[in-house]
């Protein structure tokens, strides 16, 4: 961001209080749900909204724990998640939700991987091959990810994605992990935090079961979802080793409602302040140059903001709205210069092939664009200081588009009772909108018009599951009027032993 860079800190940080939460019920520790397969999010969105289930959603990952305790309870499910029940059941009985031992093998191969990216989570690189061992205990959880990538963009070809060791405290779990996040209620993107870029090392802390307060002052707020981590970003950027925080709380005070706060920073690194003080300034928002903090001091670079959800499903219409703003800037005590995200959606059920849900959203990474009009270019994911910015191993923390992007997506997906999955997409919108060169946008320096479209098909196997996908990207440069189209294809096979 410009000027006043770094802040939206203020009234976000509340959000550091709810840290003292940390009391609670014994809790095993659980497999944890990674972002990545689409048609599992429509199945387990749906018993979220019908009631079902109580846990929030819109943060991932998921506590498998959690979820397995709230449907093997459920008795009276309505008609229309009665496919996802049933889906979402056969998951838990494959993935062995129990403590032991268990191996998992991946293999890739495709062509041109796919430079933007959404939910569904396709390779990263044109040849990937993982083996993964997981061990699940009564306090603590473990899974080692060994992955060996082609030709790489970061010239990494040997990765630990996916890993993480977790240890059970109270209804915590405290772990360090590598593994892909993804905040807010978008499909297409995340406006603060998705799994655009490879996962960051960190420390984290983790709700396991999303259980209300036994308080009766708190029982309102509802099933609830507590998220924090400690990152370390790469020592090639602008600022070498920067450190990395973020936290999100979630909460459904009503089946018809979601509601999240979200808050992310970038601080410390080579030869910036990195002591107790600094971060203590950053997380009670004294984080702006000019603001009784010089600019030799200034802790770090800072994102906040809201999402929301609300649906009709409990009144018999299926259909749902959504936003997330987040703010790049602080003013009067509150966020500024929105990041704006903004979709609606409907499902229901096809005759006797399965379940469907559409979606049609809109993506404005504008600093104050609000999807319509104008606003602060060159703003989104920037900081004057750290120029490296919001971003991580080339690719944006935050949504897919990077700044000054405006995108329009249409989605689909159908979920057959054979437990296959059918996902589809087209989008069109321009990326870098205002033209200015840019050295850090990792998808467009110039004023481009983007085209895509994409159709994912995934299908068990008697052994694994086989995921098939192929798409476009087209890129129209403004400046020079030159076109860069592309057709993507990959193949995915994955295997639990």
């Amino acid at each position: 961001m410009q000027g006043r860079q770094g802040a939206c800190g203020c009234g976000w940080q509340l959000l550091p209080l709810l840290l003292v939460l940390v009391l609670a019920e014994l809790a095993h520790a659980g497999p944890w749900l990674d972002p990545g397969d689409t048609g599992l999010r429509h199945d387990l969105q749906l018993l979220a909204d019908t009631g079902v289930i109580g846990t929030p959603v819109t943060v991932w990952p998921l506590s498998w724990g959690d979820i397995a305790v709230q449907i093997n309870g459920s008795s009276e499910v309505p008609d229309a998640a009665a496919g996802a029940l049933a889906r979402v059941r056969s998951r838990l009985r494959e993935e062995g939700f129990a403590s032991g031992l268990q191996l998992g093998v991946e293999a890739s191969l495709g062509s041109n991987a796919r430079l933007i990216r959404d939910f569904e989570d396709l390779p990263r690189q044109e040849g990937e091959i993982a083996a993964q061992a997981e061990w699940t205990g009564d306090r603590t959880a473990l899974r080692l990810v060994a992955q060996y990538v082609a030709d790489p963009d970061d010239d990494r070809e040997w990765r630990a994605d996916g890993s993480y060791a977790g240890l059970v405290l109270g209804n915590w779990m405290l772990a360090a992990a590598m593994t892909d996040r993804w905040w807010g209620p978008g499909w297409q993107g995340s406006m603060i935090l998705s799994s655009n870029a490879r996962p960051i090392p960190a420390f984290t802390i983790d709700r396991n079961s999303t259980t209300p307060f036994e308080s009766k002052w708190l029982r309102w707020i509802g099933h609830w979802d507590f998220t924090a981590l400690w990152g370390f970003l790469e020592d090639s950027r602008d600022v070498p080793d920067a450190r990395y925080f973020g936290m999100r709380f979630t909460a459904r005070p009503a089946t018809w409602l979601e509601l999240g706060l979200s808050r992310t920073a970038m601080w410390g690194g080579r030869g910036r302040p990195d002591g107790f003080d600094t971060f203590l300034d950053l997380l009670l928002g004294k984080d702006n140059a000019g603001d009784n903090v010089a600019a030799a001091d200034e802790p770090g670079n800072q994102l906040g903001g809201y999402d929301l959800r609300l649906t009709g499903a409990g009144l018999g219409i299926p259909v749902a709205l959504y936003t997330q703003r987040i703010g790049e800037d602080e003013q009067d005590l509150r966020p500024s210069l929105f990041l704006t995200q903004a979709g609606i959606e409907t499902w229901g059920r096809l005759g006797t092939v399965g379940d469907y849900r559409l979606y049609l959203e809109v993506s404005d990474t504008l600093c104050g664009g609000n999807i319509t009009g104008d606003g602060t270019p060159d703003c989104a994911y920037e900081h004057y200081i750290y120029r490296t910015g919001m971003r991580y191993r080339g690719r944006a923390i935050g949504h897919s588009f990077d700044n000054d992007a405006e995108v329009w997506t249409l989605g689909a997906l159908l979920n057959t009772d054979a437990g296959n999955a059918w996902i589809a997409s087209v989008a069109a919108g321009d990326l870098n909108r205002e033209g200015l060169e840019s050295s850090t946008n990792t998808v467009a320096s110039v004023k481009t018009r983007y085209r895509s479209a994409s159709l994912v098909h995934r299908h068990r196997l008697a052994i694994g599951e086989l995921q098939a996908a192929v798409g476009f990207e087209g890129f129209d440069n403004r400046v020079t009027g030159e076109t860069d189209d592309e057709w993507r294809i990959s193949l995915t096979w994955r295997q639990r032993l």
